[in-house]
């Protein structure tokens, strides 16, 4: 039911990780539009809501059924996120998940079932949407530029596997919990649908990984088929030596008319006719500091939409259906891989 009252919507933080403190942050960022009520789940929650000066509840159930509480943004681990949206669309909440959705299809359409039926929002998590290089790429498609996307290649080619130390969510190492192609592939993959335009129905995959040192599946490669005849390449590792070949999520959108190459965390290059241009540079910013003004600002914007989307009564930018083709595609790949089959991708309508 949309909010039009105008006071700021009061959230709650189920999850206190690097990603909980990364939205308590944004929160404060967006400080006019939302107020942090509380913080539940996670060893550091006490920490986090004391540094934020809101409520540290034990029970995340009690946390999401108070009445000041409008917007639930849901950090913890995906396998468990289905409790958290459930308990949230019971409660009449409006909610914001972390990517990836869920850990498998049948959880991602359980929760977009319970949003529906309760009346509420649900929105994933996808901030390269958000973020000036993506967003400057999507421009130049929709400008016709280039022409329509007819082939596409994603890489995310890593020196070394997330430094934990840094971000402490040792569960990233726990493949029950989330296999490390799903991490990845949760921006991979819905930033390919942004750009191609058209629904994926299959998928071929490889997935391995070169050395024992966990955790397993540190490489992986998959092709892509899509409804309109487009056709990706998306491979993905955290074995590849030194010196590298750049950031963890880079672009090659091949069109009709002309190529543009994006680095999520760098430069957008345009190739047409007269030659290749670099028409934007995105702004430098450390994805490890969940202090960092540059890399928050696609966050902020991402819950802006949302409170936007509550107050209007209208759909946010990234919905559930989009975390959920997300998940089908990252689901098609390790089927295929683990079958040694060309997998369909789920339908998300």
């Amino acid at each position: 039911m949309p909010d039009a009252t105008g006071a700021p919507l009061g959230v709650a933080v189920i999850g206190s990780g690097f990603m909980g403190r990364t939205w308590s942050q944004v929160c404060r960022l967006v400080g006019d539009r939302v107020r942090l009520v509380g913080v539940a789940v996670g060893r550091r929650a006490a920490q986090l809501a004391s540094d934020y000066e809101c409520e540290h509840v034990d029970d995340p159930a009690e946390l999401i059924g108070r009445s000041d509480v409008d917007v639930v943004i849901v950090t913890t681990p995906p396998h468990v996120h289905r409790t958290a949206v459930e308990s949230a669309a019971a409660a009449g909440k409006h909610v914001l998940v972390e990517k990836p959705l869920s850990s498998t299809s049948e959880d991602a359409r359980a929760m977009i079932d319970a949003a529906e039926a309760a009346g509420t929002l649900l929105a994933t998590v996808s901030q390269h949407r958000f973020r000036a290089a993506p967003r400057f790429v999507r421009g130049v498609l929709d400008s016709g530029a280039v022409g329509p996307v007819r082939m596409a290649r994603v890489i995310g080619p890593e020196t070394g596997f997330w430094d934990t130390s840094v971000t402490h969510d040792e569960w990233k190492l726990d493949p029950a919990q989330q296999t490390v192609f799903a991490s990845w592939a949760a921006h991979a993959c819905d930033l390919l649908y942004w750009f191609v335009g058209a629904e994926p129905v299959e998928a071929y995959g490889r997935i391995t990984q070169y050395g024992d040192s966990p955790p397993v599946g540190r490489s992986a490669m998959a092709t892509y088929g899509f409804a309109n005849d487009a056709m990706a390449q998306v491979w993905m590792s955290y074995d590849i030596p030194q010196p590298g070949l750049g950031s963890g999520l880079q672009f090659e959108l091949i069109g009709a008319t002309g190529i543009v190459r994006l680095d999520s965390y760098g430069a957008v290059e345009v190739g047409t006719a007269e030659g290749w241009t670099v028409p934007f540079r995105q702004k430098a910013f450390d994805p490890l500091d969940p202090m960092d003004p540059a890399r928050l600002a696609a966050y902020a914007d991402q819950l802006a939409d949302l409170v936007d989307a509550v107050r209007h009564g209208t759909r946010p930018a990234v919905s559930g259906l989009d975390g959920l083709r997300s998940v089908a595609m990252t689901e098609a790949a390790e089927r295929s891989a683990a079958e040694h089959v060309v997998a369909r991708v789920g339908a998300v309508r």
